[in-house]
C-alpha cells in the first residue's frame, strides 16, 4: 500500500514537472519563430529599400559623361550587398554596366 502511494506520488510529480518542460519548450520555440519572422520581414524590407535606392542612382550615374569614383565604388559595394541579402537579378545589369562608366579620380580613393 505505501509503495503504492509513493509511486504515485512519484508519477505525479514526474509527470507534472515533464508537462511544465514541454510547455515552456513550445513557448520558447514560439518566440524563436516570431523573432525569425521579424528578422525576415526587416531583411525584405532592406532588400526594397536597397534596390529603389540603386535604381535611382544608376539612372542618374549612367546619364554622366563621368562619375566620381568613389560614387562608382560605392555603388558597386552596395550591389554586393544588395546580392548577399538575396536580392532579384533587377540589379545584375545595373552592376555589371558600372563597369563601362568612365571614372573621375577624386583623389579620395587610394
Amino acid at each position: 500500500m505505501t509503495h503504492t502511494i509513493i509511486n504515485t506520488v512519484i508519477t505525479f510529480i514526474v509527470s507534472s514537472s515533464l508537462g511544465y518542460c514541454v510547455k515552456a519548450i513550445k513557448g520558447y520555440k514560439k518566440q524563436k519563430d516570431d523573432i525569425l519572422d521579424e528578422f525576415k520581414q526587416i531583411k525584405e524590407s532592406q532588400v526594397l529599400d536597397m534596390r529603389s535606392d540603386l535604381s535611382s542612382k544608376f539612372f542618374v550615374y549612367d546619364s554622366l559623361d563621368e562619375v566620381e569614383d568613389y560614387l562608382v565604388m560605392s555603388f558597386r559595394e552596395k550591389c554586393k550587398r544588395y546580392f548577399d541579402l538575396g536580392g532579384n537579378d533587377w540589379v545584375h545589369p545595373m552592376y555589371e554596366k558600372s563597369f563601362k562608366w568612365k571614372m573621375k579620380p577624386t583623389g579620395y580613393l587610394k
